[in-house]
């Protein structure tokens, strides 16, 4: 898939003002809208609007608009197979081929769609009928408010350029491109049927992690993908434990509001100024949201939340970058190395 481009400035200078302003209405029309998980539409929100390059086009709409129709699907699946295992683990092992091929090939985002969100519903299906319903009913009302907060905040605040960013996608170079897919599609579904087994809604995190390492087509990008992911989810973790800090020093919604728009904009002006990758910043700030929210509206004490991102994230990309480097050293065979011309 492509990597995010760092965002010019003088092309938009209204990024981070966008995705604090929808963070902003997410978190404030949740309650309303009758939202029980506000980390959902807060962090997709959040991370919907980020991705914006260029100028305004139909694709920036599309997100919030196929995410309730993706969510009303692939819950329904999950629920008419969910008594079936063998039915159940067949369907989740298709999309898992089709989504990663669609990744390593294509570096298509559709992919993401056919991994993520299966993973979700399913995993939620194996947990409760509620959570199931919970989930999918989030990303449907969240959808539609994401949209209109996109909107919103991109007629106040649009982008100052009229050129439309037209993605550059690496796809997997490999003289073996199927072997390739298999070994990604046996670790990606291992952990998957793990994680259905151990019928945790907290381990929901483990595939979806799995997932951002199996779906890149060389070491180097898996490599990229554990230092923004793992380090960005304990640079997240401090962020969120001081926003929880203050937070709990004036335990007032008005306050909460206000953290989350801060802690939004300045991680998301980084995208056009700070030294690491885009990507980085981006994830600090999702995984901030989501564990200031998860602790304030969850079960869980802030402590827990925050410990147990921290240690899942970085034990399970660890394991799926060295479980992926491990078999393709066994059943890849390695490139040839190309000789030097000899001098004449």
């Amino acid at each position: 898939m492509e990597q995010l481009p760092r965002v010019d400035p003088l092309e938009d200078p209204y990024l981070a003002l966008r995705a604090a302003l929808v963070v902003v209405i997410c978190t404030v029309m949740s309650e309303p809208l009758g939202i029980t998980m506000v980390m959902l539409p807060v962090a997709i929100g959040m991370s919907m609007v980020s991705n914006q390059r260029g100028g305004l086009n139909a694709r920036v709409f599309a997100g919030p608009i196929i995410l309730p129709v993706v969510a009303v699907v692939f819950s329904w699946i999950a629920a008419m197979t969910v008594n079936e295992p063998f039915l159940f683990l067949l369907v989740n092992g298709l999309l898992a081929v089709v989504g990663l091929a669609l990744m390593l090939f294509r570096g298509s985002r559709g992919g993401m769609l056919l991994t993520v969100f299966p993973a979700m519903m399913s995993v939620s299906a194996i947990y409760s009928d509620y959570a199931l319903a919970g989930i999918r009913d989030a990303m449907v009302m969240g959808g539609i408010l994401v949209g209109v907060a996109a909107t919103i905040a991109n007629i106040l605040f649009p982008p100052t350029t009229r050129r439309i960013h037209v993605e550059n996608p690496t796809p997997l170079d490999s003289e073996s491109p199927f072997a390739e897919l298999a070994i990604r599609v046996v670790v990606y579904f291992s952990t998957l049927v793990a994680t259905f087994a151990m019928g945790d809604m907290t381990l929901l995190i483990v595939p979806i992690m799995m997932i951002f390492v199996c779906g890149e087509p060389d070491h180097g990008g898996r490599v990229e993908q554990v230092f923004d992911r793992g380090l960005g989810t304990v640079v997240g973790g401090v962020v969120a434990t001081g926003g929880l800090a203050i937070y709990y020093l004036v335990p007032q919604f008005p306050v909460l509001v206000l953290l989350l728009a801060a802690i939004t904009y300045f991680l998301i002006e980084g995208m056009s100024w700070g030294r690491n990758r885009p990507q980085f910043y981006q994830y600090v700030c999702s995984v901030a949201l989501v564990m200031i929210l998860s602790s304030i509206t969850g079960a869980n004490s802030a402590f827990e939340v925050v410990f147990q991102r921290i240690v899942l994230t970085m034990g399970i990309m660890l394991a799926g970058i060295a479980l992926l480097s491990l078999l393709e050293a066994i059943f890849i065979a390695p490139k040839p190395r190309r000789s030097a011309p000899l001098p004449a």
